[in-house]
């Protein structure tokens, strides 16, 4: 048993000692600039949304009745991969995780998934429950979650991460957010996997709950709308983008979205975000 934890603290000292600050949006405008590798327990701790106590039992070793919701926050914030989070169970809770959730793509059209591969803008396809369907790498490279198959309204009102990467959080996000998600959940309310989403939201994070039971914000939809962002690799760099909604004729309870620069002007500015 004192080598089960031994080798848990060992490899959780080197997971979160190799992760690059720059590779964690709104990292820098949090912590500042820093010139090492590595992320200290209390910042791990931080992008889980655990006290740093919590954190430090786990890293040591500490037994402890550890969520599978937990551990798959450290398994995406310390960016492991499924061997890796395989060992993280086995030693930390004694068992095999669940299969990692992927996004389902069997209900998009060939063509329109190759067309969303091939966007030089980041995109992505959600569904009426904002379960991501399918994104593309340039979606990946700055929405690093989106690898994880997390719901999009889950991540936006609930994860910490999101809260540092997504500038003016709530007002500019959550509660746009939470109201189209109050409005899907009122026109559909036999649908399941919605019900479900909005009860874990409310039941996970305090201040989600607060907004979507209590804010008086209409929103309908993002197609249009600017908001700000930062990016992997751009330290403390405020990004403006503009979100284009667009709705497949044939399926209309899907969501196409493309996120665009608000000026394409700025020196420097990624080609695609």
């Amino acid at each position: 048993m004192c080598h089960q934890r031994n080798e848990l603290t060992r490899l959780l000292r080197s997971w979160r000692g190799r992760l690059n600050p720059e590779e964690v949006p709104g990292f820098t405008a949090r912590y500042g600039r820093r010139r090492k590798s590595g992320l200290t327990q209390g910042e791990v701790a931080d992008l889980v949304g655990v006290s740093l106590r919590w954190y430090s039992r786990l890293e040591t070793g500490t037994a402890g009745h550890y969520s599978d919701d937990f551990l798959e926050r450290i398994s995406r914030v310390l960016l492991l991969d499924d061997d890796e989070r395989h060992a993280l169970y086995m030693y930390a809770v004694h068992r095999e995780p669940e299969p990692r959730r992927r996004p389902d793509t069997s209900s998009i059209d060939p063509y329109l998934a190759d067309y969303v591969r091939q966007h030089e803008m980041p995109a992505y396809i959600s569904d009426l429950a904002w379960d991501l369907r399918i994104y593309n790498n340039a979606a990946l490279r700055q929405w690093p979650w989106m690898a994880y198959g997390l719901n999009i309204m889950l991540w936006v009102l609930t994860y910490p991460e999101a809260r540092m990467q997504l500038i003016d959080w709530e007002n500019a996000w959550a509660k746009p957010m939470a109201a189209q998600l109050r409005m899907a959940a009122t026109h559909n309310p036999d649908h399941e996997r919605l019900q479900e989403v909005v009860r874990e939201i409310r039941e996970s994070d305090e201040d989600a709950r607060r907004i979507y039971d209590h804010d008086v914000t209409s929103y309908t939809h993002p197609d249009g709308s600017h908001r700000r962002i930062y990016l992997p690799h751009h330290h403390d760099r405020e990004f403006e983008v503009v979100w284009l909604g667009f709705t497949p004729l044939r399926d209309p309870s899907m969501r196409f979205i493309v996120s665009v620069p608000a000026d394409k002007t700025i020196p420097g500015m990624p080609a695609t975000l």
